[in-house]
């Protein structure tokens, strides 16, 4: 049975490697692409194909999604269509909704005010090879198990850390006044 690719997955096939440095001999042998469909795909990616042209005479919105699309950073929106922070986020949101990407905004919109907290998290993950679904299911599991008593543990760590301490200066000023 042969799969069928939509065109989205094709171009995908192509973009990843040649973002990588790969050769269009390279990526066509991997990818099953034509060097036609390549050349294509790699002119549009780099801004340098006719719909570029079209897209210019498009509202700011079109603009973005069509940026967004071809791969670029909500920072190279907002400079290339020199707009806010807040419009391009909008416009970020816009774009991951009608690519059906729904659970990303939502998720995005819930942590965005938690965002460095929970990208050290995923980094963490990441580093203690976590990032597959029986790992983070168990992280979860636990997490949501414990959380409660290990923070409970810390704060009693924590006081008796303060208490020790001050016991240490009890004792070292009574050894000092004498």
């Amino acid at each position: 049975m042969q799969v069928v690719l939509n065109r989205r997955d094709k171009e995908q096939l192509v973009i990843k490697p040649y973002r990588e440095g790969k050769t269009i001999r390279e990526i066509a042998h991997a990818a099953h692409v034509s060097f036609t469909d390549i050349g294509s795909i790699i002119r549009r990616i780099d801004g340098q194909d006719d719909k570029t042209k079209d897209v210019k005479n498009k509202s700011k919105d079109s603009q973005a999604l069509y940026l967004f699309s071809t791969g670029k950073k909500p920072v190279d929106v907002a400079i290339e269509l020199d707009v806010s922070a807040s419009e391009v986020h909008d416009m970020q949101e816009e774009f991951w909704a009608l690519n059906q990407q729904y659970e990303l905004a939502f998720v995005y919109g819930k942590l965005k005010n938690f965002l460095p907290s929970f990208l050290k998290l995923f980094q963490s993950l990441k580093e203690f090879g976590m990032l597959n679904e029986e790992s983070l299911s168990n992280f979860l599991k636990y997490a949501g198990q414990y959380f409660t008593e290990l923070t409970y543990g810390m704060q009693q760590l924590a006081n008796e850390v303060i208490d020790l301490e001050s016991k240490k200066t009890a004792i070292y000023r009574c050894a000092s006044t004498t």
